[in-house]
């Protein structure tokens, strides 16, 4: 077997993207803790960074590389199960601020989706593209089995929900210092609401408060827009 059959032999076997998949993110963690935990450059930022190029030079498609993460897919049902584990764990957070909770949850979800809909709307953005949009604001688990349903790209969906992520988390400090928010409750909660796990990941560092409140936000977002998403529009 020559070189170029070898490599071409690497390159298409489903572990070998596996394990590069799970090795850049692992590299994107080192490189995150080395650099102070700064938020530009945050994991997923680095991973995509190395994997990117390494796609594009090995020729592999996004199907085949899609493909060769079944197993990691798999695991995302039940991650998507386990949220139910820190809305009982915050179930106190839920009966003391209920109001809010609920006001917030809804007002900030539904700008959330309506700007970017808007904007996109404004571009001529095709109905796909809009219905993908729609998944922006939910962790990826729920945000595949939403897309799917109804009838959005599920690439397109995973990478809009990357990118809010990852802007939500970018800006989030930025914003909470514009506009002196003080809160760690009210912080926890805006991450996990509009940048889902990544924003949890980084209130995580925020508090244990924001980090919980994070993912009291995280999970009831999911679970609001993935009911009440299809249902809008079966109606509309």
């Amino acid at each position: 077997m020559n070189i170029e059959a070898l490599l071409s032999y690497i390159s298409s076997t489903p572990l070998t993207w596996l394990i590069v998949t799970l090795s850049t993110y692992k590299l994107g963690v080192i490189f995150y803790e080395k650099m102070g935990k700064n938020a530009l450059f945050q994991p997923m930022i680095i991973a995509l960074m190395l994997l990117i190029p390494a796609l594009m030079l090995s020729g592999v498609s996004f199907e085949t590389y899609f493909k060769a993460n079944h197993l990691l897919h798999f695991f995302l049902g039940p991650a998507t199960v386990a949220l139910a584990l820190p809305l009982y764990k915050n179930i106190a957070y839920i009966r003391a601020y209920f109001f809010p909770i609920v006001v917030t949850l809804f007002a900030g979800g539904l700008f959330a989706i309506l700007s970017a809909l808007g904007i996109l709307w404004l571009l001529d953005a095709s109905k796909t593209t809009l219905l993908s949009m729609t998944t922006k604001s939910i962790t990826t688990p729920i945000g595949i089995i939403v897309a799917q349903d109804i009838g959005a790209v599920v690439s397109l969906s995973i990478g809009f929900i990357a990118i809010t992520g990852l802007l939500g988390v970018l800006f989030g400090n930025i914003i909470f210092k514009w506009f002196r928010i003080k809160s760690d409750a009210a912080k926890g909660f805006s991450l996990g609401l509009i940048a889902h796990a990544l924003g949890t990941s980084s209130a995580v560092e925020i508090s244990e408060k924001a980090a919980a409140f994070a993912a009291l936000a995280m999970g009831l977002n999911g679970i609001a827009i993935a009911i009440l998403l299809p249902l809008a529009l079966h109606f509309f």
